[in-house]
């Protein structure tokens, strides 16, 4: 593979320890700026950067014609970027959380969330704790939590601590029982391994054009295995 990274972030430094040398094409920073030219003569590109780092570089990665996988945080994709991505048939590969397993956490968040209707009562409370270096509060991961529960009222509290990779904790309860579940983060490479392997994937669907949600992709190939 011939992979160009974009951030050398923890995340990004993460995906770089994983690929291994012989797979990355090249590594753009603050000090080696990215140009469609050389994005173009990648397989495909990994993104680990702010919301204000990719709100900069938009117009050049919508130009290149070359697979994006993208991982900013706080970032809000607007309809008219969907629609350009789609129109030009490229292939845009996003998400607040490139955890594999975060597929299978949505399935079960969505049956949960299905308790509110036998139980009017319900309290809903989504807990999330990262790094004290992680500006966005609360995180993306946790508002997905609270859309895939689709709760009327759910409340998120955010926390900063340490170096935290991230813990997100969904609590569900009345006065007969309290339903918990824990996502906890043990290495950035977690993340790292699942934006690779959507490069893999947009690599080898040579066909796929479109704007995705990774977890989209994951569940298509096998959430509806299990």
């Amino acid at each position: 593979m011939k992979i160009a990274i974009v951030g050398k972030g923890n995340t990004g430094q993460a995906v770089l320890d994983l690929l291994g040398s012989q797979n990355i094409y090249e590594v753009f920073d603050s000090n080696n700026t990215v140009t469609v030219e050389k994005l173009n003569n990648a397989e495909a590109v990994i993104i680990f950067v702010s919301a204000k780092i990719l709100e900069d570089i938009l117009p050049i990665l919508l130009e290149t014609k070359t697979p994006i996988i993208c991982g900013a945080t706080g970032f809000d994709y607007t309809q008219g970027v969907v629609e350009q991505v789609t129109l030009n048939k490229k292939v845009w590969i996003v998400a607040n959380n490139f955890s594999l397993s975060m597929v299978f956490i949505k399935k079960a968040l969505n049956s949960l969330g299905k308790i509110q209707h036998l139980i009017p009562r319900l309290e809903c409370t989504i807990k999330e704790t990262h790094h004290t270096r992680k500006l966005d509060a609360p995180s993306g991961t946790a508002i997905s939590w609270e859309n895939w529960l689709d709760i009327d009222s759910c409340a998120i509290s955010s926390e900063r601590l340490g170096d935290i990779k991230g813990i997100h904790e969904a609590t569900l309860s009345y006065e007969y029982e309290t339903i918990e579940l824990k996502h906890t983060a043990h290495d950035r490479k977690l993340f790292a391994q699942g934006a690779i392997w959507a490069a893999k994937y947009a690599i080898n669907n040579s066909d796929l054009y479109g704007f995705y949600q990774f977890e989209e992709l994951v569940a298509k190939e096998y959430a509806n295995e299990y």
